[in-house]
């Protein structure tokens, strides 16, 4: 039985992010189960250009700029999308997307997930409580009610929706990744072009937004402290999108520190000159405050790299397979963490990294995540979910 899922998400640009990668990721694994996947999305300004999938439809919709995204043409368009579904799937919270979305399901009788992607874990949930609340009260909380359920990405995303009271048919299932993707890695060589003093260092690299919520600000400092492990060989590459321009006030914090020659920012790579980064990186450094489950350190790990990571990154099965570090994100654990890991001998890291594909191919490969995803769908579909 072929099944039809209309996905709904603000931005398929890579610039946004995990929501961005995993949505299409998804979609385009879904097309070899029998799920036929409609992507529903924003276009211009802000929200970027959305790709095109193969083995999914994207419809993108212009939108105002507000953060909302409210469209017009979304709104004339999305009843015809739910008629065609059999089930809708919304991704994040807090879009005018969700609100049309989640009505039109509910008026034609359609069955509904919602996944928020991190954004019920407590510091998102928290973050600019006084913009939420009233959204929450207008229509998200009623969606969230509503649904026929709620997707968490880990057991700790399950704890904290079902702690928050909304709905108790909760779902887990992770995010998939391709470990074949990462076992013949491409040279980094135009990114050592760009930047010739990454020439010659082991990297200690950041990927992911420069924002916040990602620990920047405490691995920069623990870097600071740990500078004595780092001098001679190792260099900090942080590769992201800069979301609120806290660059420039990193970068003068590492020149303060006598330390700029160790920090190198190399910007938003494509997935090219990412999976290159992955492949020169002897570690790779995460300590974020808040995350459902982040492909980033899903891709390093399956690139055979050590992680640092912290436990709000909801991954305990990295100190069970003893594939890295999960500490505190606070500068002093993260500075101990760094002259541990780096003092190693590098046999001991590259054991770790192999620990860590293993721990990929057991838990988050697309060979053991898709079935879930398509035994999900079937049962809304049934009415057994």
């Amino acid at each position: 039985m072929t099944i039809r899922v209309l996905h709904v998400v603000q931005s398929l640009d890579p610039a946004w992010g995990g929501i961005a990668r995993v949505v299409p990721d998804l979609a385009r694994r879904l097309s070899g189960v029998g799920v036929e996947s409609t992507i529903a999305t924003l276009t211009g300004g802000r929200y970027g250009q959305s790709p095109q999938i193969d083995g999914a439809a994207v419809r993108a919709f212009p939108a105002s700029e507000n953060r909302l995204g409210t469209s017009r043409e979304f709104r004339e368009a999305i009843g015809q999308l739910v008629d065609n579904a059999d089930v809708v799937h919304l991704h994040g919270l807090w879009t005018d997307q969700n609100r049309v979305a989640g009505a039109a399901a509910r008026r034609r009788g359609k069955p509904y997930i919602m996944t928020p992607h991190s954004m019920m874990m407590p510091w998102a949930w928290q973050r600019s409580w006084w913009k939420k609340r009233p959204i929450g009260w207008w229509f998200e909380h009623r969606n969230l009610r509503r649904a026929t359920c709620l997707h968490a990405l880990c057991a700790s995303e399950a704890e904290q929706i079902r702690a928050l009271g909304f709905n108790r048919r909760i779902e887990t299932i992770p995010n998939g990744i391709d470990p074949g993707e990462y076992a013949d890695l491409p040279p980094a060589d135009e990114l050592i072009r760009a930047h010739p003093q990454l020439a010659g260092r082991r990297w200690l690299l950041f990927m992911s937004r420069i924002h916040p919520q990602k620990g920047i600000a405490p691995l920069m400092q623990g870097c600071f402290d740990a500078a004595a492990a780092l001098a001679g060989e190792w260099q900090l590459v942080i590769a992201g999108p800069d979301e609120l321009g806290l660059r420039s006030r990193l970068e003068a914090a590492a020149a303060r520190k006598g330390l700029a020659a160790r920090v190198t920012f190399v910007g938003l790579l494509d997935r090219r000159q990412a999976r290159a980064a992955l492949g020169r990186a002897g570690l790779f450094v995460q300590p974020s405050l808040n995350e459902g489950l982040s492909m980033a350190i899903l891709e390093a790990l399956a690139a055979g790299v050590p992680v640092l990571i912290s436990p709000y990154c909801n991954m305990p099965e990295v100190a069970q397979a003893d594939a890295g570090r999960i500490v505190q994100p606070e500068r002093r654990p993260i500075a101990a963490a760094l002259r541990e890991l780096l003092a190693m001998m590098d046999d001991d890291r590259r054991a770790m990294g192999r620990r860590g594909q293993q721990l990929i191919r057991e838990r988050f490969s697309w060979d053991v995540v898709l079935p879930q995803y398509r035994g999900l769908y079937e049962r809304i579909v049934s009415g057994t979910s």
